[in-house]
């Protein structure tokens, strides 16, 4: 069976995540600072009428911190039945792969490997695929949910 990835650059590494995790990407907004929140939560935007917090994915993997440019795109997910929007350096495509070309992430990677739901062979690429669910902890979707966001709808 196939899946489909949104595949996007953070830094000069490339990564995916599953389509159906996805709502939408979007060019970015300049989010709105919130006090008292870690420093990979950039702030909040509005999204359709709530607001949505903003995550630095290159802050959250210890890979620097990113800046906003033509290329940045905001990935709209759904991260434990609540919106979030992951600040990528570039999208790059939509993939489809074959079941038999994932495999699992060796032990050896940047970033944490409980982030990492495998690994991807497109011809001769090899993609990091992110498991978006798993890239905030328990505490942290915590803190979210207690954010002041003002959630209804509008």
């Amino acid at each position: 069976m196939d899946a489909q990835f949104v595949i996007f650059r953070i830094g000069d590494d490339i990564y995916g995540a599953d389509i159906y995790n996805i709502n939408e990407i979007i060019f970015p907004k300049l989010p709105t600072k919130m006090p008292n929140n870690p420093d990979f939560i950039e702030g909040v935007i509005e999204y359709r009428g709530i607001m949505v917090p903003v995550l630095d994915l290159k802050k959250r993997f210890n890979l620097g911190a990113s800046s906003f440019t033509d290329q940045t795109r905001l990935v709209v997910a759904e991260v434990e039945e609540e919106l979030v929007a992951f600040s990528v350096d570039e999208v790059v495509e939509i993939l489809r792969l074959e079941e038999g070309n994932i495999k699992e992430a060796p032990e050896m990677t940047k970033i944490d490997k409980k982030y990492i739901k495998g690994v991807g062979k497109a011809d001769d690429r090899l993609i990091v695929l992110l498991d978006l669910s798993k890239v905030l902890t328990v505490d942290e979707i915590d803190i979210l949910n207690h954010m002041e966001l003002g959630r209804q709808g509008g």
